[in-house]
């Protein structure tokens, strides 16, 4: 996997300016410049939107979502990945996600890898789905430098969303970043607030915003991560570090590539790899998550108890045993349905730090709980069968349908 000469890109090349630029003509694409409404704020977000030729929306497509790098915009990456998708035929939308992690953006805590740039990538998919016949099993995500950042932190934050994700020379660590001290240190301190230490604030901003925190999230989706062994930009022995967060977990689907170069990106060869990945990823059955705020990841749904504390979730089901763990959670809903079930009943172990609210829904009919259980105590109404769950170390009871 060396880059050839002819198809790496330095990130120091030049973005095309977001003010008032025209789009390329890239043969074999139709590109449209759309404002999409924020699903959070509700403000107007730029994107670029591009149609290869012949589409007719009779078979599905695949779906390239593309991401710029840290100190530019949308259009930055238009060329490129635009005409990766013509070559393939593929739909590629290239969403602002808040412009670039700099001084220069009006408001730079809204980038940087925040809530609301998050949620512009997610809502950049959602366009593209409802308004695209996408195949749902060749959704990729892709991005280099500040736009390897955003890759993986959105294949950790929203897994279930891609079918794989590449990114190339990434950040994944902002505290690590800002410790180097080679220029960027100041962009890091405005899209996360201000320094290291300087409050619990700003060191949560700088632990939600690293990929690295929720590497383990993303183990079930086929990742490329890809680094030059001489990044005078992003030291490679940031990604090492983040790669050897995986190892507790074995059978996760991350591949390091560690080239010989520079700060620089192959966009033909990232493509390559994320065409070989086709299919719907498989429902997993062994969740380890965390997570920053409450939502959903595949058949669980999380909600965080106490502000700038992380919420975890392991989450493993057996033969015929469900194993819960928790820490920081108010309520944790599991959707049975999607998961295959042994047709008695299992067992449901549970370790949890603070009373938590339990709730499984789509049990099988007649879904109960056999037996005394002082710790586990029904709940009323709900969506599912609720259980009040005290706080304790693992303790078992039987579920039986």
């Amino acid at each position: 996997m060396t880059p050839t000469l002819c198809a790496v890109i330095p990130m120091a090349c030049a973005a095309i300016s977001a003010a008032g630029a025209e789009l390329p003509e890239i043969p074999g694409l139709t590109l449209t410049e759309l404002r999409l409404p924020s699903s959070v704020d509700g403000v107007e977000q730029p994107v670029v939107v591009g149609v290869p030729d012949g589409y007719d929306g009779a078979e599905p497509v695949p779906l390239l979502v593309g991401l710029h790098t840290w100190s530019a915009g949308y259009l930055q990456r238009v060329l490129p990945y635009g005409t990766q998708a013509a070559q393939r035929g593929w739909l590629v939308v290239l969403p602002h996600f808040r412009g670039p992690n700099t001084t220069r953006n009006a408001t730079p805590t809204q980038a940087g890898g925040s809530i609301l740039a998050q949620h512009d990538i997610v809502d950049a998919r959602r366009h593209m789905i409802e308004h695209y016949n996408v195949d749902l099993d060749r959704v990729y995500l892709t991005g280099d430098s500040g736009g390897g950042h955003m890759t993986m932190l959105m294949a950790g934050k929203h897994p279930d969303l891609w079918s794989a994700a590449a990114a190339y020379v990434p950040v994944t660590d902002l505290r690590e970043w800002w410790e180097v001290q080679n220029g960027y240190a100041v962009q890091v301190e405005a899209v996360t607030g201000g320094r290291p230490g300087d409050s619990p604030e700003i060191d949560f901003e700088y632990l939600r915003r690293s990929p690295r925190t929720f590497m383990t999230n993303l183990a079930h989706v086929p990742v490329l991560l890809a680094h030059g062994d001489r990044d005078g930009s992003i030291p490679v022995e940031q990604t090492w570090r983040t790669f050897r967060t995986l190892d507790a977990v074995p059978r996760h689907r991350t591949l390091l590539h560690v080239f010989s170069g520079g700060h620089v990106a192959n966009h033909p060869e990232a493509l390559d790899w994320l065409a070989e990945h086709a299919g719907a990823v498989p429902v997993p059955t062994d969740l380890r998550l965390l997570t920053d705020e409450s939502k959903s990841y595949y058949w669980a749904d999380l909600t965080v108890a106490e502000p700038l504390t992380l919420g975890r979730a392991e989450i493993v089901l057996g033969e015929d045993a469900l194993s819960v763990a928790t820490e920081n959670l108010d309520a944790l809903a599991l959707n049975l349905g999607e998961l295959p079930l042994p047709e008695a009943g299992l067992f449901l172990s549970v370790a949890n730090d603070r009373p938590l609210a339990l709730t499984l829904r789509n049990a099988p009919e007649g879904a109960r709980v056999e037996g005394e259980c002082s710790w586990a105590t029904p709940a009323e109404g709900g969506d599912g069968l609720g259980l009040t769950i005290a706080a304790g170390e693992a303790r078992s009871l039987r579920l039986a349908w």
